[in-house]
């Protein structure tokens, strides 16, 4: 009885698995290289757009459905709350440069994830000091059905003491 039981298990568990497989084991398997390369695109196209101060072109690498977890902050969700975000900090700050450090990008056929630290340098619009922020960030990137590679999700934290408020 107990041998019955457990290879019905087994054979419950298998048919399930298959059942929630997303790859038809006849398709051919992905080229990871292909797909590293298109994120590593992806990612240094949204670092170009950060160190320029681009708004625009930091919209166009990121999904509709963009969320944001600034640290100290709400969550941002959609592009529209990001956007707003976003060009509220360039009136208060102005990116001067941005380096990542100890990138893992992991991969999957339609989604990668990437964790890395940063040091950000800003100068402030009203002038004053600059701001070098440093810190780690997960970033989730899905691959559009064009093929591109868009910014879903990222929270990132500051290991640098928050900057105190302007007077």
């Amino acid at each position: 009885m107990k041998n019955t039981m457990l290879r019905s298990f087994f054979l419950v568990a298998a048919i399930a698995a298959l059942a929630c497989s997303k790859r038809d084991a006849s398709a051919p398997a992905p080229d990871i290289h292909a797909l590293q390369a298109g994120v590593d695109s992806a990612a240094n196209r949204l670092l170009v757009a950060l160190r320029t101060n681009n708004s625009d072109s930091l919209m166009a690498l990121m999904a509709d459905d963009i969320i944001i977890m600034p640290p100290g902050e709400s969550p941002l969700k959609g592009k529209a709350a990001v956007k707003t975000w976003y060009d509220g900090f360039l009136t208060q700050l102005r990116t001067t440069d941005l380096t990542v450090s100890d990138r893992e990008v992991v991969l999957g056929d339609d989604e990668a994830t990437e964790i890395a630290g940063f040091e950000w340098k800003m100068n402030p619009v009203a002038g004053g000091q600059q701001v070098v922020d440093r810190g780690s960030y997960m970033q989730l990137w899905k691959r559009a059905a064009d093929g591109r590679w868009l910014f879903s999700r990222e929270v990132w934290n500051s290991s640098a003491p928050p900057v105190p408020p302007a007077k």
